[in-house]
C-alpha cells in the first residue's frame, strides 16, 4: 500500500519469504555484510560507521601478525551459526559456499557434516590432523525447493511490514495494524503488486543500514536519493545500561594508550596491544542481531532495531518455523570456534553435535595460542579515530602530526582500562560513527583527563 502521490510505502503485506530474507539480515556477521555490500557495490559500498575502516585494516595487515595463515582468512569471511538455513531461502544474498573441507581416506564418515570446520589449507586433514592423501569433502546443499516450508517463519503466515521494517502478523487485523503503525488518510492509499530480485534484495540490505524508510527506497525507486552515509536515530546514553550482560570472569581489563590533542581534547589515536585489536576485529563474527542483543536493542539504526523488536516482541512462537527459532533469533549465537575463553563481551557460540567429540586437535592447530585467539602476542598497534589499525611506529606517527601541523606539546598521553562498559560503547559507535574510537571512549577520556589536572 502507498500513498497516491507514489512518494511512500505505507506498509507491505508480504509472505513468509521475503520476511525470513528481512531476518536473515539480522543472522549476518557483521564482517560477511561488509563483504557482501563491498562484492556488489565496489566502490560504491555505503559506508557502515567505522566497520569498513576495520574490515580493511584486518585485509591489508600483513599475514605474519596472525597466528596462522587462516586465522587471518577466518576473520575476513566470518561464517554465520544459520550457515545451512541460507539455502534454503527463496532468495538467497548471504554468499552462501557449500560447506567443504579436505578429509584423509582415515577418517570416519561422521565428519562428512563439516559445516562446523574452518579448512584453508590443502596440507592436512581438517579432522585428524594428517598429513596425508587428501580428497575434497562437499557437503550436500539443500534444495531450494525445501524453501516453501519455511526457515524462520512458518509458510502459511503473512506479515505486514512497515515502511522501517517494523514487522506484525497480518492477524492483528486491519484497524490494529492502522493503529500501530499510525496510518492516517487510508483512503487517500492504493495498492501496488511489486517483484523483487536479488538486486532489489541487495539494495534493501542496503536501506535498512542507511535509511529509515528502505521500503520506499526499494519499492518507489528511490535508491539515487540514497545517501550512503548511515542515518542515526538519536538514543539516550542510558541506555546501555538496560542491556543484559555479565562479564566474563576470566576476561581481563585491556590497557590502552591514547594521545589526545590537547587543543579539543579529541582522540588522535591509541597505542594498543594484540588483545585490544583482537577484540576490534572480534566485531566482524558477531552477527547484527547479535548487536542488538548486547546493546538492548538500541544501536542508533532505526530500521534495524525494529527489525529485531519485532521478533523480540512477537510473544507466540506459532509464527516462527520451530518453537525454538525465535530464541535462536532473539539470542543469536556466534559460528563455534570464534570466541576465545578470556572473550570480554557476553557473547555464546553455537553448540556442536555430540558425535565432534574431539576438536582439540583441530583448534591447536588454528589458533595455537588458544581457541579463538587469532593474533600473534606482543604486538603492538595505532588503532584511530576511524579504527584503523596499522603496526606501530614512531616515523609514521611524527609525520602524521606533522601533516596535521600539531606540535607535540599540543598533545598528551593518558593510559586507560577498557573494561565490558567501554568495549559494548566502541562496538555500538562502529555502527554509526566514522569515530567510534572517540565516541566510545569520550567519558573516560575526560574522566582521565580530569584527574591529570
Amino acid at each position: 500500500m502507498i500513498n497516491k502521490e507514489k512518494s511512500k510505502v505505507l506498509f507491505v503485506e508480504a509472505d513468509n519469504h521475503f520476511t525470513d530474507i528481512l531476518l536473515s539480515f539480522l543472522t549476518l556477521p557483521l564482517g560477511r555484510i561488509m563483504k557482501l555490500l563491498e562484492k556488489h557495490y565496489g566502490e560504491e559500498a555505503p559506508t557502515i560507521g567505522s566497520l569498513n575502516t576495520l574490515y580493511h585494516s584486518l585485509a591489508d595487515l600483513d599475514s605474519s601478525h596472525f597466528c596462522t595463515e587462516s586465522a587471518k582468512l577466518i576473520l575476513l569471511n566470518p561464517t554465520s551459526s544459520f550457515e545451512a538455513d541460507y539455502e534454503r531461502l527463496k532468495l538467497d544474498i548471504c554468499d552462501f559456499q557449500p560447506a567443504e573441507d579436505f578429509s584423509c581416506t582415515k577418517c570416519c564418515r561422521r565428519f562428512r557434516s563439516v559445516s562446523m570446520y574452518y579448512d584453508c589449507s590443502t596440507s592436512y586433514c581438517g579432522h585428524c590432523g594428517q598429513y596425508s592423501s587428501l580428497k575434497k569433502v562437499v557437503a550436500k546443499k539443500w534444495s531450494r525447493a525445501g524453501a516453501s516450508d519455511g526457515v524462520f517463519t512458518t509458510r502459511t503466515t503473512s506479515f505486514i511490514i512497515s515502511d522501517d521494517l517494523h514487522i506484525l502478523p497480518s492477524v492483528t487485523g486491519l484497524v490494529g495494524i492502522i493503529s500501530i503503525l499510525g496510518i492516517t488518510d487510508t483512503d487517500k492509499s492504493e495498492p501496488i503488486k511489486v517483484t523483487l530480485g536479488f538486486t532489489e534484495i541487495m539494495n534493501l540490505l542496503k536501506a535498512s543500514l542507511i535509511s529509515q524508510t528502505p521500503l520506499s527506497d526499494i519499492i518507489l525507486n528511490k535508491t539515487r536519493q540514497m545517501n550512503n552515509s548511515i542515518i542515526v536515530e538519536s538514543e539516550p546514553e542510558a541506555s546501555l545500561h538496560h542491556t543484559e550482560r555479565e562479564e566474563n570472569p576470566k576476561s581481563k581489563k585491556m590497557i590502552l594508550k591514547v594521545t589526545v590533542h590537547k587543543s579539543t581534547g579529541k582522540l588522535l589515536y591509541a597505542q594498543a596491544e594484540e588483545d585490544f585489536v583482537q577484540f576490534l576485529f572480534s566485531f566482524l563474527n558477531i552477527p547484527l542481531g547479535g548487536v542488538e542483543r548486547l546493546v538492548a536493542g538500541k544501536t542508533c539504526i532505526k530500521t534495524i532495531n525494529n527489525l529485531y523488536r519485532s521478533i523480540a516482541d512477537l510473544l507466540d512462537t506459532k509464527y516462527f518455523k520451530t518453537p525454538s527459532m525465535k530464541n535462536r533469533l532473539v539470542k543469536l549465537n556466534l559460528h563455534h570456534g570464534c570466541i576465545s575463553e578470556n572473550h570480554m563481551l557476553p557473547l555464546t557460540e553455537e553448540c556442536l553435535p555430540a558425535s565432534y567429540f574431539d576438536l582439540k586437535q583441530f583448534y591447536s592447530r588454528k589458533f595455537p595460542n588458544g581457541k579463538g585467539n587469532f593474533l600473534k602476542k606482543k604486538r603492538t598497534y595505532k588503532v584511530t579515530d576511524d579504527l584503523t589499525v596499522t603496526p606501530f611506529c614512531i616515523v609514521a606517527i611524527l609525520s602524521s602530526l606533522n601533516e596535521m601541523k600539531i606540535p607535540i606539546s599540543d598533545v598528551k598521553e593518558l593510559e586507560l582500562q577498557i573494561g565490558l562498559e567501554e568495549g559494548l560503547r566502541i562496538l555500538k559507535a562502529s555502527l554509526t560513527s566514522i569515530s567510534a574510537l572517540n565516541e566510545g571512549l569520550m567519558n573516560r577520556i575526560s574522566e582521565q583527563s580530569q584527574k591529570c589536572v
